[in-house]
């Protein structure tokens, strides 16, 4: 099922449409238009009609997006600035009319369920709570969710288009104005705020185009590293803080030609800047996680347990492997081998902790990578481990740090043919330890995939004996594993220098026991 979801925002209209099915979905397109529908409207109360031809305007260029793609089902949703503007409904008829979308206006506590869903959907919460700010035009939306599900909602009326009708057209923002701001602040939100504190949480998260607009603006500041993606990246409240401070004493101009902020943000985003700091003061957090997803990512997976229904269980819980399954299953390559070579890859870790001492973090990286080291092969066998690198870093995955992903890419990259080497860009841009951590784990998964020679799963299970010297892998294969062991040796170089040891592979051809799995370090 292709589905497009439509969010009608104060500052902006954005739209992804996204291949939906019993799992993950897949984002095929996405468009924004940042039309600032929402401008002047708190002070007055109603769209003004320049606005609402712009919404309409807008909305007939996604209707042409959604026939070209095919979509079957359409869900809009329209937040703050129609809700609040007395002409909000006379607008949604319009763009009924105009394109047969039918937006549903939502209440703030709808707005903050939605996105609790879609933050709950990519940050892994199955042991901690988190504290989500997202910072809209109209309003920002303060939840505490876990993986019990939401704790706590409050749509705050404090949108960066709001607090400029609030706070005047003065540019750079005076002092004065700055105080007033703070003081708004903790009149609509220490509360609030202080509820979330009580009620607890272990991360603070940060989602919307102001708030990742910020973190890329700090990163920027440091680095000329583009980021593949916000997700998971952590940014210092100390380093907001003097971020906001530059941007508020800047004029429009100023901020517009500062590296991270989309030039469009220019007029609102030091207003989003002191937001999000004096809100981050108040919940006493020090840093703030980015997350891409907003009420859009909601409306999917909304739509998606809706058509489940409650005879029907969602998917597993485990974001991370759910979103690694679902890139193996697009580049298909989801079946008995990847899964195989996995369990054998961790088998051989387990049975080896002793002497490469790596944690469960580390077992993860290699689980994944074992997973998806053949996706290359949906582009072509030549060189699929350079095509599975490139997959693998850019295709989606969900729930890791970009330091994750790019941990699997290049163990993937590294299950055949040439060893890890400093002339490599890949090999070469990691830190020492993250290098050693790349030799051992592809080291494992080289052999493993040997093991797995002949796609058959004919080798059962394998025992690992040390010696200072020497690691010898037994293969429990019933039927005979002559292939596999030959494969196997011929991969085993790297994993051998990884571990300071030769490495002997003996087939045991009749049963065996199978040893309890470790379960990692």
């Amino acid at each position: 099922m292709r589905i497009a979801a439509i969010d009608i925002g104060t500052n902006s209209v954005h739209m992804i449409i996204a291949d939906a099915h019993a799992g993950p979905y897949a984002i095929v397109d996405r468009e924004r238009d940042m039309i600032k529908l929402g401008a002047g409207t708190f002070q007055a109360k109603r769209l003004s009609d320049d606005a609402i031809t712009r919404g309409v305007q807008t909305l007939r260029r996604f209707h042409e997006l959604i026939r070209s793609h095919g979509v079957d089902e359409v869900v809009a949703v329209a937040t703050s600035a129609v809700r609040e503007a007395e002409n909000g409904r006379v607008f949604l008829e319009a763009v009924r009319a105009a394109t047969g979308i039918v937006p549903r206006l939502i209440s703030g506590e709808e707005e903050a369920r939605l996105l609790d869903i879609a933050v709950r959907d990519v940050i892994d919460l199955s042991d901690r709570a988190a504290l989500t700010f997202d910072i809209g035009g109209g309003s920002v939306e303060a939840i505490v969710g876990s993986a019990r599900g939401l704790l706590f909602a409050r749509s705050l009326g404090l949108g960066v288009l709001r607090l400029r009708d609030q706070l005047g057209p003065a540019d750079p923002l005076p002092r004065d104005a700055r105080r007033r701001l703070a003081q708004i602040v903790h009149e609509q939100a220490a509360a609030d705020i202080e509820r979330c504190r009580q009620i607890g949480f272990d991360l603070t998260v940060g989602t919307s185009g102001t708030i990742l607009d910020l973190g890329l603006a700090v990163h920027r500041r440091r680095s000329k590293d583009r980021w593949l993606s916000p997700d998971g990246r952590i940014v210092a409240l100390e380093d907001l803080r003097e971020l906001a401070e530059q941007l508020c004493e800047m004029d429009m101009e100023e901020r517009a030609r500062v590296a991270g902020i989309d030039r469009r943000r220019a007029d609102t985003i030091h207003l989003g800047a002191a937001l999000l700091t004096e809100l981050m003061g108040l919940a006493h957090s020090d840093e703030l996680v980015l997350c891409d997803v907003s009420i859009r990512e909601g409306l999917v997976l909304d739509q998606l347990a809706r058509k489940r229904g409650p005879g029907h269980p969602p998917p597993t819980a485990d974001i991370r492997k759910r979103s690694v399954l679902a890139l193996a299953e697009r580049c298909g390559e989801l079946g008995p081998h990847g899964e195989h070579v996995a369990t054998l890859a961790l088998q051989i870790f387990d049975q080896t902790q002793t002497v490469h001492r790596l944690t469960a973090a580390e077992r993860r990286i290699l689980e994944f990578a074992a997973l998806l080291h053949d996706v290359g092969r949906h582009i072509g066998f030549e060189r699929h481990e350079h095509h599975g690198y490139y997959l693998i870093r850019h295709g989606g995955l969900r729930g890791f740090r970009e330091h994750e992903i790019d941990l699997i890419a290049v163990v993937a990259r590294y299950h055949r043919k040439a060893a890890p080497k400093p002339r490599h860009p890949e090999y070469a841009a990691l830190r020492p330890r993250d290098r050693r951590i790349v030799r051992v784990l592809a080291g494992i998964l080289r052999v493993a995939e040997g093991l797995e020679r002949g796609r058959t799963q004919c080798v059962r299970h394998v025992r690992c004996d040390l010696s200072p010297a020497r690691l010898r892998i037994t293969l429990h294969a019933p039927e005979g594993a002559a292939l596999e062991a030959w494969a196997a040796e011929r991969k085993s170089e790297l994993l051998a220098a990884a571990l300071d040891r030769r490495i002997e592979l003996t087939v045991e051809p009749g049963p065996a026991a199978v040893p309890a799995p470790a379960g990692g370090p």
